[in-house]
């Protein structure tokens, strides 16, 4: 029985933790096939351009990029190869981005 328990103990926290990892989470865009779109939350259409323009050349593999708020700027991870060049110009897009406008934007 407490192995019983211990498993639905874990199960059940399964969704917490994962909601915890996704508080500080502005949006998620996958790239497939040389195509950015928007898999979650909230991003404005000029940023996702912007993004867009940033990643058509060269155009990475497959992959994710994460907007999330890091000391109250949006910061980038991506679990994608990139070039420095790449990565300095996402840098320089979303430096200009406050969080507020990215977290009031409307659902892609």
């Amino acid at each position: 029985m407490p192995l019983a328990l211990s498993l639905l103990l874990l199960l059940l926290a399964i969704p917490l933790v994962v909601s915890l990892m996704r508080a500080n989470e502005l949006f998620c865009l996958k790239i497939q096939g040389g195509k950015l779109r928007v898999a979650r939350g909230r991003i404005p259409p000029a940023l996702l351009g912007d993004l867009s323009d940033i990643l058509r050349h060269p155009a990475p593999p497959e992959g994710t990029l994460r907007g999330v708020v890091e000391d109250r700027l949006v910061r980038i991870y991506a679990d994608v190869e990139l070039s420095e060049a790449q990565r300095q110009q996402i840098r320089n897009v979303v430096s200009a981005w406050p969080v507020a406008k990215v977290r009031n934007a409307p659902r892609a």
